[in-house]
């Protein structure tokens, strides 16, 4: 003690004996032990994770939801070569616009000029929306005020209605609704297991209930619908052709233009008939199909059609490390193709992320709009 007296001055330390295998504890100034210091750092610590949890929220509300890019997309048709015009077709997709209208307005807006911005000046033959539109009918004059911003396309332009151009949910319900369903099929399988069974997969099902959440589309319950038929007429009257379960002809022998143009009503709200939409096409014919929701992929009639243009999957809207899309509201579609191009088969598959949102959050999914460009 007396070196340790001499290290202090004058303070006066209270003996103390220290056993060879427990470190001794810092004394300052006033001899007490400094208790404060782990206080401070987990004070510091919380701090911080705040701050860093408040930026990411701020960054997924305010920033990346408003961070439209224009992307551009080559696809090859080699068997197409006659069909095509010698510079390709370039075909601009919007989707999932899901405008709401109301207090959203303004927010709206600025993606809209953001999209104008990006597209001055473009050239392009046909301008596709693969649907939703609205989220609620209060964002119909948006829409229109989306169109007007883009230029005109030289072909003309076509779309597709999604789900929620039919419906609006109460998503705050969904997992309730889903934990319900997913017990009642648990039940049923109890039922065919022996005790041993049943034991193990009471320890199992809170992480059998998870994967479940992860990969079935989420179950909202309806709360109401929109006006379809004030969106048909008010897109019909901007200049824009709604192709549900019909293909249109584009036929410009003077460009060497030979193409049809199909689309499908929507998988979980319309009345989906690919097979009305195919019915008069000759064989060999390229064929481009416009389906809001991916799923269309499972259809047996996919083979007949060279490109799938899609929307509905936001690209999970929210993508979380170690989890991927936090969910992909299809369940037909691998996760890994939750947005982008991949084939299935012959045929040429795109999803778009999308302009919109319902919940204004998106993380690691930022949205587009495309320029597709389909060659020989």
């Amino acid at each position: 003690m007396t070196e340790m007296n001499d290290m202090i001055g004058s303070a006066k330390v209270e003996a103390r004996s220290i056993s060879p295998t427990q470190p001794a504890t810092c004394l300052p100034d006033g001899g007490a032990p400094a208790r404060h210091v782990p206080l401070l750092w987990g004070a510091g610590l919380a701090f911080a994770g705040g701050a860093l949890t408040a930026g990411m929220l701020g960054y997924a509300l305010l920033i990346e939801p408003m961070d439209i890019r224009l992307e551009r997309l080559t696809i090859r048709l080699p068997h197409a070569a006659a069909r095509l015009p010698a510079g390709g077709l370039r075909i601009l997709q919007l989707t999932d616009s899901h405008f709401h209208g109301g207090r959203r307005t303004a927010r709206e807006r600025k993606k809209i000029d953001r999209i104008a911005d990006l597209t001055r000046d473009l050239e392009y033959d046909l301008l596709v929306h693969t649907g939703d539109f609205i989220h609620f009918d209060a964002g119909l004059e948006n829409v229109l005020r989306l169109l007007d911003a883009v230029p005109p396309p030289r072909l003309g332009a076509f779309g597709v209605f999604g789900n929620h151009d039919y419906t609006h949910y109460a998503m705050e319900e969904a997992l309730p609704r889903m934990w319900r369903t997913y017990r009642a099929e648990e039940r049923r399988r109890d039922a065919g297991r022996n005790p041993v069974q049943r034991l193990a997969a009471a320890g199992t099902r809170w992480l059998r209930y998870v994967q479940y959440v992860r990969n079935t589309p989420l179950d909202g319950r309806r709360t109401g619908s929109n006006n379809t038929e004030a969106l048909t007429v008010a897109l019909a009257e901007w200049g824009m052709t709604v192709l549900h379960n019909r293909a249109l002809h584009l036929h410009r022998p003077d460009e060497r233009l030979d193409l049809y143009l199909a689309g499908v009503d929507d998988v979980l709200e319309g009345r989906p008939h690919l097979g009305d939409s195919l019915s008069a096409i000759p064989d060999g014919a390229p064929v481009v199909l416009l389906s809001h929701n991916p799923d269309i992929i499972a259809s047996p009639q996919l083979p007949y059609v060279d490109v799938v243009l899609s929307g509905h999957t936001h690209g999970g809207q929210i993508v979380v490390p170690f989890w991927g899309p936090a969910h992909t509201q299809v369940e037909y579609l691998a996760r890994e193709n939750v947005s982008g191009y991949f084939r299935q088969g012959r045929t040429h598959v795109y999803i778009s992320r999308g302009l919109g949102e319902g919940i204004p959050l998106r993380f690691r999914a930022g949205p587009q709009i495309t320029l597709i460009h389909l060659t020989a």
